[in-house]
């Protein structure tokens, strides 16, 4: 003890000691109701449901001194903002308020003594008046419809704080020289994560050396971080495997299967950003094995296609195969030969709309095999006449083999139809019926339809032996909703 003190506290009489132990007294009840209102206030900023920040607000302002509860205000819309400290220091919320526009009369305040403005889960898109907020310190737009950030940003001189997540933002040239040139002054934090048009390596690396006192915050994609996927494409990965067939899903979807199908709790968008696609994926898989892992396997029939039509695809086909050495458009598929013809109809609106190379190399596609295109036609005529008319792309493809993936520009179910010297039985194609079924279509010599939105890949066949296969589908025209993904009796073995 200091000796001072001690000297001191001698020297006091009975009735000044018990006086300096009631002062203490005092002073350590003021300290813990000091600590409760800063824990509430925390929880009241901090955490994401609005119910909780209600609660909140509402107990610091039934429990806040007359003195320090004049500046707290309470709306038929809920609690707008409390205000606990000195000038210069006010904490507003208006979250999760349905607001389109932004005004300054929802707030009593002056702008200027506002540090933090929450205006998160809106569907806000600019903010007027922006610059007027000289002091602020944080500022919290995500859940909102923002396309670009506000320009007003570059005006406001102690801004630390800014998140901006799951927003509409893009990558502009305005975008990275309002953030770089140059930096905002006193910026520590910037959180860009779940803008779907800012998911490059690249453009981090690309802010992160321009800010290098910034923490950056952006769900990266592209490429692709450790576990998300495996394999590059869907060509490389097993289709024996559950996660290569599963891997066709966004990352949403597969969120989605752990709710719906093995009823995990959904997140809340208030809380905690949700997990990355490898720990869902990991999740996915273990609740497959705790349930036998082996999904399903189902059977339909196609449609045989008549002996005389397939004669005359048959010779089209290796006519077509000996015409083209080496020729694969979509490197992404396994395939020794792929080629994609488009329509008269649709590669000529293209090359009215965009007067592109890929037009016009598309009108000579067409132009080289237009005897395919005529004998494909003709074999689609036998078993849906209106199909025949509309279709606007064939696939043609050699030696597809697995490759899961989903046809993402196809706006309707497709037909497929395979032929070759391949066993009768296999090489068909594989499509997930339900989270716990695939159904495998049998399109050998038969036309089978099958809707491709739905995760799908070809069977296994014997490789050393010739399939062909025709793909007849649609990406021009009305939407059709997804149903089924298998149209035609399917047989259970």
């Amino acid at each position: 003890m200091d000796t001072t003190t001690f000297n001191e506290h001698k020297t006091l009489t009975p009735a000044e000691r018990e006086d300096r132990k009631t002062l203490k007294r005092e002073a350590k009840a003021l300290k813990r109701v000091q600590r409760e209102k800063q824990k509430l206030e925390n929880t009241m900023r901090l955490d994401k449901r609005p119910e909780v920040r209600m609660a909140a607000n509402i107990h610091i302002a039934r429990n806040t001194s007359a003195h320090d509860q004049e500046e707290v205000v309470i709306t038929d819309r809920g609690i707008l903002k409390v205000d606990q400290r000195e000038d210069a220091d006010r904490a507003v919320s208006l979250m999760d308020m349905s607001l389109k526009e932004f005004s300054f009369s929802l707030i009593s305040h002056s702008p200027s003594s506002i540090v933090e403005l929450d205006l998160s889960h809106n569907n806000l898109f600019e903010i007027p008046g922006l610059s007027q907020l000289k002091n602020l310190v944080s500022l919290d737009i995500r859940r909102n419809e923002f396309r670009s950030l506000p320009q007003s940003l570059t005006q406001l001189p102690f801004l630390a704080k800014l998140n901006v997540s799951r927003n509409l933002l893009r990558p502009t040239a305005d975008f990275l020289v309002l953030l770089t040139k140059p930096p905002l002054p006193h910026l520590e934090t910037l959180d860009l994560t779940f803008n779907k048009k800012i998911f490059t390596q690249h453009i981090l690396d690309l802010l992160t050396s321009s800010l290098p006192t910034v923490a950056i915050y952006i769900t990266v994609t592209s490429p692709p971080p450790p576990g998300a996927y495996i394999g590059d494409s869907p060509g490389e990965r097993d289709p024996a495997l559950l996660r290569s067939q599963l891997e066709p899903f966004t990352t949403l979807q597969l969120r989605k299967r752990l709710v719906k199908t093995f009823n995990h709790k959904p997140y809340s968008m208030y809380g905690a950003p949700p997990a990355g696609r490898a720990e869902v994926m990991t999740l996915l898989l273990e609740e497959y094995i705790k349930k036998g892992h082996e999904r399903k396997l189902v059977r339909s029939l196609g449609t045989l296609v008549p002996a005389p039509a397939l004669n005359l695809i048959h010779k089209e086909l290796e006519a077509w195969s000996d015409r083209y050495d080496k020729f694969q458009e979509r490197p992404m598929i396994k395939a020794s030969k792929y080629m994609i013809l488009r329509s008269p109809t649709e590669a000529e609106q293209k090359l009215i709309n965009m007067g592109s190379r890929r037009a016009h190399s598309a009108i000579r596609k067409y132009q080289q095999n237009l005897s395919l295109w005529a004998a494909a036609r003709a074999a689609m005529a036998t078993v849906d006449q209106d199909f025949a008319k509309i279709f606007t792309g064939l696939a043609v493809t050699k030696g597809f083999v697995g490759s899961p993936h989903i046809d993402t520009t196809n706006i309707g179910p497709f037909w497929g139809l395979s032929i070759g010297d391949f066993d009768d039985g296999t090489g068909g194609v594989r499509v997930e019926l339900d989270p716990m079924t695939v159904c495998e279509v049998n399109t050998k010599n038969r036309l089978g339809q099958i809707d491709g939105r739905f995760p799908h890949f070809v069977a296994p066949y014997d490789e050393s032996k010739t399939r062909y296969s025709l793909i007849f589908y649609l990406t021009e025209g009305v939407v059709q909703p997804k149903t089924t993904a298998v149209f035609g009796d399917v047989i259970e073995y």
